[in-house]
């Protein structure tokens, strides 16, 4: 199956002016209409929609295909109109990776502040002052840690090229000449032509296992926990209208934790554990480079929920 290049600059050029449209009017919202009453709440969400106006501009300078064949996963791409040298196009290649580090990072912070607000026990405090600068540099750490594996462990070797050379051209039409990419191959032949796990990769592999379990299961507990604080809510809501405010809240909760789930960290970790295990995922791993690179613009969109958060933050 061969991707359009044509087809895939329509989606990633609309991406680019959605994810722009929608952020600068949540922003805009968010600096003239907010409520006093969201606190710092705010500019955690001015800092998420910022990021995402930066991913998506990365994206289209990029314009990534993501693809997993074999004992390989891999970012790729063309240097077909770009007018720069190639390593200056590893460098913009890597600073992607690394947006998709940050995401996960952002998400839980997120959760956390909300169970927090939901909680009510004065935690909130831990987002003022010094507290919100370090919540301010978690996520770049995150992303450095991304960009930090695609530039001195998945950079262009001879072995990852001769084993992806054949796939890239058919599936993207490439020749590898015209690439760069940043790739993990698990199994590298030895000078005998044998293939071994590559330990190299293999502890970037746990590095990148560990960037989105930690921020995964922060996410799932502090999630169950708020669902458990807004139920305890509603059934003790003092009128009809508390309730359905409560209610709104609960509804935009189970959205916002199932889209990152089903739209970044099942599809990112398919596509780093499928090589290790010779799991040959091929066009399925189209799905991440048309939903999770896009993940975070609809992500971003789905916060003017957390409008009705306003009303419980503080």
């Amino acid at each position: 199956m061969k991707i359009s290049y044509n087809w895939n600059l329509v989606i990633q050029c609309s991406s680019l002016f959605f994810a722009i449209l929608f952020n600068s009017i949540l922003i805009y919202l968010i600096l003239t209409k907010s409520s006093k009453k969201m606190g710092n709440y705010k500019l955690l969400m001015i800092y998420f929609s910022s990021f995402s106006m930066f991913f998506a501009i990365c994206d289209i300078i990029v314009r990534p295909f993501i693809h997993s064949y074999g004992a390989c996963f891999f970012m790729i791409m063309s240097l077909k109109e770009w007018p720069f040298s190639e390593e200056s196009a590893q460098i913009v290649l890597s600073i992607l990776c690394g947006c998709g580090g940050v995401t996960p990072v952002l998400i839980a912070i997120h959760f956390i502040y909300r169970f927090f607000a939901l909680e009510r026990k004065g935690n909130l405090k831990y987002f003022k002052g010094k507290y919100l600068i370090a919540w301010f540099i978690i996520p770049i750490l995150g992303g450095f840690n991304w960009f930090h594996l695609s530039w001195f462990y998945y950079r262009r070797n001879e072995k990852t090229t001769e084993y992806i050379r054949q796939t890239v051209f058919e599936n993207f039409g490439l020749h590898m000449n015209e690439t760069v990419y940043s790739a993990a191959f698990f199994y590298p032949p030895d000078d005998d032509g044998v293939p071994h796990l590559d330990m190299k990769i293999l502890r970037s592999y746990i590095i990148l296992s560990f960037s989105l379990a930690i921020p995964f299961n922060i996410m799932i507990f502090t999630g169950f926990m708020s669902h458990s604080k807004i139920k305890k809510l509603i059934e003790h809501g003092e009128c009809e209208y508390t309730k359905r405010l409560q209610m709104q809240l609960h509804k935009a909760l189970v959205v916002q934790t199932f889209l990152p789930i089903f739209l970044f960290f099942l599809p990112m970790g398919a596509l780093f554990t499928a090589p290790l295990f010779h799991v040959n995922i091929g066009s399925w791993s189209y799905l991440t480079t048309y939903l999770t690179l896009r993940f975070l613009y609809l992500y971003t969109s789905s916060n003017e929920s957390g409008r009705c958060f306003i009303h419980v933050s503080e």
